[in-house]
């Protein structure tokens, strides 16, 4: 099957949906092409800092074509449309059309659509209450009457299956939106299980704890991500400290933006003095898996990020704070996860969260064997795949 992407980021060094979509795809055996943006950091992305002299681009990742284009118009990183892509579509004669979000451009993919009825057309949505419409001109404006009145209501019935990455994605498209729950699906953000095997296999667990100074009989705790405030990892340091146990480690990947440097030195000085807490930088996707490889416990006190579905693929037991429309219970079957309210999001649950599981008999062990049970079933990209396959 010939499949085309539509996003607005795809940098290979990454592991997000759109990354691991085109591994898996191509796997399979289908032709994948992706139309792109020119960035090449994902905190330009975040920030909307953008040179649009950057010409476009052409190369291959997972066998697959990535077409980095420069943007025809950027409003205020809110909407993005790229120079037509026209030409491209009717070239690549694609049987799937997969858009990421809503984006201008895919009404230059609906003409095709017209054109051969026979192709599907799929849109996957990332937006929620938690990280969308946080205020009128938000909500009104660009969701109620740009995105949708512009652009989603026009395109609409032409969309075979809406996919949702959290069941709080699919709140937002049905309130906001007006799309019926029964045209909706949701997608979760799965991991790659293929890489979480190679790693296990390959000894890194026992080379990162060495160059650490990690024992094997030592328990490692992972955290980690962008270092915002909404992660709220201070909470995690304050907890860690206040266990204050020579046999447990914490490792902490990632980094600040420049924006957030002085969250980072918040961070920095609650770590001070402490020589279980380990801090590794910012990774690439194989970096993360690695030092999770190396790691028995993860816990991400709030915000929500694809690093929550690598931990429980990694088979770590798995300790997170839903800070609002971020609940992780759609994955939670088997009881894998611990997950904090709101209003419970606090270092003092946090260490006894810790604590139950750490010191409990067995507790560990068990939540670790139902992580693996959890990836199985909900998180393995040779299964998702076939969900956004089954419209032919």
């Amino acid at each position: 099957m010939k499949i085309l992407m539509l996003c607005e980021l795809y940098i290979e060094n990454l592991e997000y949906q759109e990354n691991l979509l085109v591994k898996y795809y191509r796997k399979h055996g289908h032709e994948v092409t992706v139309i792109t943006s020119t960035y090449e950091n994902v905190f330009d992305y975040y920030n909307n800092i953008h040179d649009n002299s950057k010409p476009k681009r052409v190369y291959y990742d997972h066998g697959a074509k990535i077409i980095k284009l420069p943007f025809k118009f950027n409003l205020l990183g809110k909407i993005k449309k790229y120079i037509d892509i026209t030409d491209i579509v009717e070239d690549f004669k694609p049987d799937l059309l997969y858009i990421h979000d809503i984006m201008p451009n895919m009404f230059e993919m609906l003409r095709y659509k017209k054109q051969n009825p026979h192709v599907k057309m799929i849109m996957d949505y990332h937006c929620d209450y938690s990280n969308s419409a946080n205020n009128w001109l938000s909500l009104s404006i660009l969701h109620k009457i740009i995105r949708k009145r512009l652009y989603m209501d026009p395109i609409r019935k032409h969309i075979s299956k809406f996919y949702p990455i959290v069941p709080g994605s699919t709140k937002f498209l049905n309130e906001v939106y007006r799309i019926p729950e029964g045209e909706m699906e949701v997608l979760p953000l799965g991991a790659d299980i293929d890489r979480v095997k190679e790693i296990k296999a390959s000894g890194k667990r026992k080379e990162i704890r060495e160059k650490l100074g990690i024992t094997d009989e030592n328990i490692v705790i992972f955290s980690g991500g962008k270092f915002t405030p909404a992660k709220k990892i201070d909470l995690l340091l304050q907890a860690f400290n206040e266990i204050n146990d020579p046999n447990i480690h914490l490792i902490i990947v990632g980094d600040a933006d420049q924006y957030n440097k002085e969250y980072k030195e918040i961070m920095l000085t609650l770590s001070q003095g402490n020589p279980n807490i380990h801090y590794v930088g910012w990774l690439n996707n194989g970096g993360v898996y690695e030092h999770l490889s190396a790691s028995d416990l993860a816990v991400f006190p709030a915000s929500q990020s694809i690093v929550w579905q690598q931990a429980i693929a990694s088979g770590l037991a798995l300790i997170v704070g839903d800070t609002g429309e971020q609940s992780i219970q759609y994955l939670n079957e088997f009881n894998a996860i611990t997950e904090l309210k709101k209003d419970e999001i606090n270092s003092e649950n946090i260490k006894k969260s810790i604590e139950e599981i750490i010191y409990k008999k067995d507790e560990l062990e068990n939540r670790k064997a139902l992580a693996v049970k959890t990836a199985s079933k909900y998180l393995d990209w040779d299964h998702l795949i076939n969900k956004t396959l089954s419209h032919f």
